[in-house]
């Protein structure tokens, strides 16, 4: 993607692209898995971020433990208060929205997660001002790779698909942009999962602040 670019919106995904929540998300795992007794390795978890929660312990976990995923779920949501402590912002993260939204350009935020987790770490890091809209798990019935969470994202923003640019960290994030019609690019946040993305073609930024060099 080379030279400037024009795009109406931006849409971003929130963990691993925004706020560095990798091991505050792996530990609250770790910690709801073990009091049902279960134990997994780390990295089966982190080739899975972009997931909800509920997909990656069904992907992940034996068939005879699916019917605890749910209390599973449940444990982990409350365990990430906790963990929640380790969050910490990408660096350059709020100088690039403050720079787009000064550029006109429309912020909407797209994730996986819950919405009452998410606008905790917002409201912590005071970045909720700059998203015209937030849509999260609770919006749609089918999380990322399915599309559907980027296109209702352009709908709320009023902006049609292909005036849309997806920033990311995920294969996830890839198929489900590719699939609505958008264009995206992807931070290299992941180690496991950025040589998926390059095998795409999809440019990588090594850090988000170089999003500011494309507009």
């Amino acid at each position: 993607m080379a030279g400037k670019i024009s795009f109406r919106a931006v849409i971003f995904d929130f963990d691993g692209t925004i706020v560095d929540s990798y091991e505050a998300h792996l530990e609250s795992f770790r910690r709801a898995l073990e009091k049902h007794g279960l134990k997994v390795e780390d990295e089966e978890i982190y080739r899975r971020f972009g997931k909800p929660a509920k997909v990656i312990l069904a992907e992940i976990l034996p068939e005879s433990q699916h019917r605890h995923i749910d209390d599973i779920v449940r444990d982990k949501r409350r365990e990430f208060i906790d963990t929640s402590s380790r969050i910490r912002l990408f660096e350059g993260v709020e100088d690039t929205l403050k720079y787009l939204v000064s550029k006109g350009v429309f912020l909407g935020l797209a994730t996986s997660a819950d919405r009452p987790s998410v606008m905790r770490v917002l409201e912590k890091f005071r970045l909720e001002h700059y998203f015209r809209t937030v849509v999260s798990s609770e919006d749609v019935v089918e999380a990322k790779p399915n599309p559907k969470i980027f296109t209702l994202t352009a709908e709320r923003l009023g902006v049609e698909p292909k005036d849309c640019l997806i920033v990311g960290d995920s294969i996830f994030d890839v198929i489900a942009a590719v699939e609505a019609g958008m264009r995206i690019v992807v931070v290299a946040n992941n180690p496991y999962q950025i040589g998926d993305v390059e095998a795409m073609g999809v440019e990588v930024l090594e850090a988000i602040g170089y999003l500011k060099n494309l507009f």
